[in-house]
C-alpha cells in the first residue's frame, strides 16, 4: 500500500468501521462493508470522506458491534455472541437497521431503541454488481467455503471445490457464481450465495463461531427455522434453506441508509 493509500484509508476509517486481519489482508464479508457503503453513497454523489462528523463511525456489515462507541450509527451490523457482554461498552447508539431480530432484542434489552428493519447489507450486492456485470466461470456442482479462521487443509477432500474468503468481493462473487450449490462455514458465503439466488447451506464444521449470528441472519430474512449440515455431504443433501423476500429486504435497507450523516 502506498503512503497516499494508507493516508486515505485512515481517513475513511474515521467515517466507517470495517474489520481487517492484523496482516492487512482481506476477509470478504468484512471488506464488503466498505464496498456496499461506498456504492450507496455513490447514488448521491457522496463518498466516505464527506461524512459530516467523522468522530462517530458507521457500522454496516459484520458481527462487530462490540467495537462501537457511544453515539455511533448502525446500519445492518450484528452482535457477536462469543464476545463477552462487558466488552460492549456503549450505552447509546443511533440504530437505523440491524442484521436480524436477535441483535435487535439484545440491544433493546440494554435500553437502546432499534427499528424493525432487518437485513445484512451484503444482500444489496446484486443491485450494484449484477451477474452479467461480474461474469462467471463455467458451472460447477458446488463450492465449499471455509470460515476465515479455518485452515484450508481441513477440507482436503474437497480441495478442488474450495473458495477461500480471503478475496475481495468482486473476485469472490465471480467464483461463487459458477456454483450450483454453496456449502459454507462462512456466514457471508451463505449470504452472498443467497443474494445471487444460489442455494446455500451452512456447514457447521466446528469453526469456533457461535450460532447466534447465523440464527440472527436467517430470522432477519423471515426464516425462523433453517437447516445446517455437519459434513459437506449432509449440506449437499439438504440443498438449501428456501426462498425469502430478498427484494423487500433490499428496499428496507436502502430506505434506512443514513444519508443524513453526509
Amino acid at each position: 500500500m502506498s503512503l497516499f493509500d494508507a493516508w486515505l484509508e485512515r481517513r475513511q476509517r474515521r467515517a466507517l468501521y470495517w474489520w481487517q486481519p492484523n496482516n492487512g489482508g482481506v476477509n470478504v464479508g468484512d471488506h464488503l462493508s466498505k464496498v456496499i457503503v461506498e456504492a450507496m453513497l455513490a447514488l448521491r454523489d457522496e463518498d466516505l470522506l464527506h461524512k459530516q462528523d467523522r468522530s462517530r463511525r458507521l457500522f454496516a456489515i459484520g458481527s462487530v458491534l462490540h467495537n462501537a462507541r457511544d453515539g455511533e450509527t448502525v446500519w445492518g451490523s450484528g452482535i457477536n455472541a462469543k464476545i463477552p457482554e462487558a466488552q460492549h461498552r456503549f450505552r447509546a447508539l443511533d440504530v437505523r437497521a440491524v442484521r436480524g431480530p436477535l441483535t435487535r432484542q439484545w440491544l433493546m434489552d440494554r435500553g437502546i431503541p432499534v427499528p424493525e428493519v432487518y437485513g445484512d447489507p451484503a444482500l444489496l450486492m446484486p443491485m450494484f454488481y449484477s451477474n452479467e456485470l461480474i461474469g462467471a466461470p463455467g458451472k460447477t456442482p458446488f463450492v465449499v467455503i471455509p470460515h476465515f479462521n479455518e485452515a484450508p487443509e481441513k477440507y482436503a477432500a474437497n480441495r478442488d471445490r474450495l473458495l477461500l474468503p480471503n478475496m475481495k468481493p468482486l473476485a469472490f462473487v465471480r467464483a461463487l457464481l459458477g456454483a450450483e450449490t454453496v456449502v459454507s462455514s462462512s456466514l457471508h458465503g451463505v449470504i452472498l450465495a443467497e443474494a445471487y439466488g444460489i442455494p446455500a447451506v451452512y456447514l457447521d464444521s466446528g469453526n469456533g463461531e457461535n450460532r447466534f449470528k447465523y440464527d440472527d441472519y436467517y430470522a432477519g430474512t423471515g426464516r425462523a427455522s433453517w437447516r445446517s449440515g455437519r459434513t459437506v455431504e449432509e449440506c449437499l443433501d439438504i440443498g438449501g434453506n428456501g426462498p425469502f423476500d430478498l427484494h423487500g429486504i433490499q428496499v428496507g435497507l436502502r430506505k434506512a441508509f443514513p444519508y443524513d450523516l453526509w
